[in-house]
């Protein structure tokens, strides 16, 4: 499972920077960007919460968590 910004939606508020930044940083651009890595149980909180927090509908988490 992973977590993904749509550059396109992304307006740089920085929201989920804020909410998550373990999982989030910006690019020189302003705009965010994910961690690429695969997410872990206790990301999802934080994925989930600058998911829904987002003012551009840009944050996405896709695919199922991998369980060990």
């Amino acid at each position: 499972m992973r977590v993904r910004v749509d550059p396109e939606r992304c307006q740089g508020h920085g929201v989920c920077v804020v909410t998550a930044p373990a999982l989030f940083d910006f690019q020189d651009d302003g705009k965010a960007v994910a961690a690429a890595r695969e997410l872990e149980v206790a990301d999802l909180d934080g994925a989930r919460a600058a998911e829904a927090s987002c003012p551009e509908l840009a944050i996405a988490i896709e695919g199922k968590l991998r369980t060990a």
